[in-house]
């Protein structure tokens, strides 16, 4: 592990792609060197991030389309983007318009190989690893999810998230305070939805999500409290 560590270190971003790719899947497995410390310690945040985008994006076209062209700053959210291993995440394109579906196309085609799940707006990537991408198939204005497995690890809240822009920057954890829990305010309706507040460390974007579990029509009275980080 340390020798995929030394040669990822050697190229540039542009030149490291193929190695990246190689290596990527190997952040979301428990490998470690033999000292049993995880190989991720040794990359850099920039590295990382490459590797984190990379398990998904085979080539970049689409993000940076959707940089130029709709003004957005797409958002990786999950519970593990650290370095373990997350099996579901959240792929957020930050467009408020409804142009993102435009870009479907463009988008599926600079994915790596995956397999999408009909009816769920999620994609099975190589690892097992799946991604939510309804916000850019369908650009609802309540994104549907599976809740519990994109914000808990576990019983506990404890979630992350990472901009395409921040380069730089390790994932950040979602706060509890920048999570809120609200009600639909459609009379008779007892159905909440998540509302989630993220902001790029290189940019000064801020982004507001809202978010509704997928897996069940749920009430306020349904939800646990948030168990402490």
């Amino acid at each position: 592990m340390q020798e995929i560590a030394r040669k990822v270190s050697e190229y540039s971003i542009e030149d490291k792609m193929v190695e990246a790719n190689r290596v990527c899947l190997d952040l979301w497995r428990p490998s470690t060197d033999a000292d049993d410390t995880p190989v991720a310690t040794y990359l850099s945040n920039r590295e990382r991030h490459s590797m984190l985008w990379d398990t998904f994006f085979s080539n970049y076209k689409w993000l940076n389309e959707a940089e130029k062209e709709l003004k957005v700053n797409p958002v990786l959210i999950g519970t593990r983007l650290d370095g373990s291993k997350p099996a579901y995440m959240a792929l957020i394109s930050g467009d408020t318009s409804g142009d993102v579906i435009y870009t479907k196309d463009l988008f599926l085609g600079s994915l790596k190989s995956h397999k999408y799940v009909e009816g769920t707006g999620e994609i099975i990537f190589e690892g097992g690893i799946i991604l939510n991408v309804a916000d850019i198939l369908d650009c609802p204005e309540l994104i549907p999810v599976d809740i519990q497995k994109l914000l808990y690890d576990g019983d506990i809240f404890r979630s992350t998230y990472s901009f395409w822009k921040d380069i730089d920057s390790a994932p950040r954890v979602i706060e509890r305070p920048f999570l809120t829990l609200t009600k639909s305010r459609i009379q008779g309706d007892d159905e909440c939805f998540w509302i989630i507040h993220l902001e790029s460390q290189s940019s000064f974007f801020k982004l507001e999500i809202s978010l509704k579990d997928s897996t069940k029509d749920t009430a306020m009275d349904d939800i646990s409290p948030i168990s402490p980080i």
